[in-house]
């Protein structure tokens, strides 16, 4: 029995430094293999807008930026987790709307800080690397700009063709002469595909859904109603 006892310390002793060894080497080599970059691009983005009895509003596609930096962790071969921090611009155009009156040509831009998760897979083509992914994302609405074709009546009182834009979880929280965007949380899908070449650059393309419903309450209660993002953007990342 104490010989059995000391085989099991001698063993233990054993594979505990074997196990930290181990997992501290693949941490470091983790580490050696995890990749900073920075991305920027060009967006495509519109909504989709329907009201409470599920009609379509028309509205057409705008263009902006987006700026951010990404991790490329890898976890297995040829596969990586890709967590990312951006600012982007969405929004969309809009001739007949509610708060800009009809037959009056209206451009929204809205701010948002967004975070996705990528899960990504790459293979190697040619000297370069041909990538998929897709993961879901969170964003936050910060702000934004709107301007119209025309002045904008509200009520009897008439404001000039521009103005802010702001986020609201309710519609009465609203201000005078601010377009409501919507509610300030979005969560969204995000699919991408791209090319690594000369090592540190990758061309890239995604397209953004917006999943959560972005349209806001009126005094607590849910009035129906749809509005969701829409983005598709073109990206040109350097990895350090």
């Amino acid at each position: 029995m104490r010989m059995d006892f000391k085989m099991r310390i001698s063993f233990t002793s054993f594979l505990i430094p074997l196990l930290i060894t181990a997992f501290t080497g693949t941490l470091n080599k983790i580490n050696a293999q995890t990749r900073v970059g920075i991305q920027a691009g060009y967006n495509i983005s519109d909504v989709l807008m329907e009201d409470r009895d599920g009609n379509k509003n028309p509205t057409k596609p705008i263009s902006g930026f987006h700026i951010g930096f990404n991790v490329d962790i890898p976890v297995a071969k040829n596969f990586y987790v890709q967590p990312v921090f951006e600012y982007i611009t969405k929004g969309f155009e809009q001739n007949d709307n509610y708060f800009f009156g009809s037959d009056n040509e209206t451009k929204v831009r809205a701010s948002y800080i967004q975070l996705p998760v990528n899960f990504i897979y790459e293979f190697k083509i040619h000297k370069g690397k041909l990538y998929v992914g897709a993961g879901p994302y969170v964003g936050y609405g910060t702000g934004g700009k709107w301007k119209s074709k025309s002045d904008v009546l509200i009520g009897d009182i008439r404001i000039e063709n521009h103005g802010d834009v702001n986020f609201k979880e309710d519609s009465m929280d609203g201000e005078f002469g601010v377009y409501l965007y919507g509610k300030p949380w979005e969560l969204g899908s995000n699919l991408l595909v791209g090319y690594q070449f000369f090592d540190r650059f990758k061309l890239q393309i995604n397209n953004k859904t917006g999943i959560s419903n972005l349209q806001p309450e009126t005094g607590g209660q849910t009035e129906g109603g749809v509005l969701k993002n829409r983005v598709y953007s073109f990206s040109l990342a350097y990895t350090f």
